[in-house]
């Protein structure tokens, strides 16, 4: 069973590892096996392409979910052309965090993919009719662009998401 989720919109960039955040987000001497945990303390969820989760062992997959707050969440792009057998294992060990399965055929009005220098306005405008649905909103940034996703939670706090 999924918990519902605490926050109604989320930002996060696709996935959290990125060597250039080093020193400028994550502190130069933070181990990367705490990354995870140090990322999802300001963002709240991260997008993971089919090929950087089904290929974890299910241990690694047990560790994200401990390494992450309850209100965090993994949007996961599913495998082109349907699920493999163990994939189906691998996201039930993901299904505590899990907040969006996207299969890439099909267009979903809560992914938000966050652009250099947003239009806050705009932005703020597509969340306010998200707002009025029952989805959770995701915004992400594909470039891992800290200052845009930055300017997303603060606009998010503002409206009080």
């Amino acid at each position: 069973m999924h918990e519902i989720p605490t926050y109604q919109c989320h930002v996060g960039s696709a996935g959290w590892d990125h060597a250039d955040w080093v020193g400028s987000f994550y502190p130069e001497d933070l181990p990367a096996e705490w990354r995870l945990s140090y990322y999802n303390t300001s963002f709240t969820c991260t997008w993971l392409s089919y090929e950087a989760w089904s290929g974890q062992d299910a241990a690694t997959l047990a560790q994200w979910v401990e390494d992450t707050l309850e209100r965090f969440r993994f949007v996961l792009q599913l495998r082109p052309g349907g699920q493999a057998a163990e994939d189906a294992q691998k996201l039930a060990l993901l299904a505590p965090r899990t907040g969006l399965l996207v299969d890439e055929s099909r267009e979903y009005p809560q992914l938000l993919w966050l652009e250099q220098n947003p239009d806050l306005k705009r932005l703020a405008q597509r969340l306010r009719e998200i707002d009025r649905s029952a989805f959770p909103a995701y915004i992400i940034s594909r470039e891992h662009d800290l200052p845009a996703m930055t300017q997303a939670r603060t606009l998010l706090e503002v409206m009080g998401f």
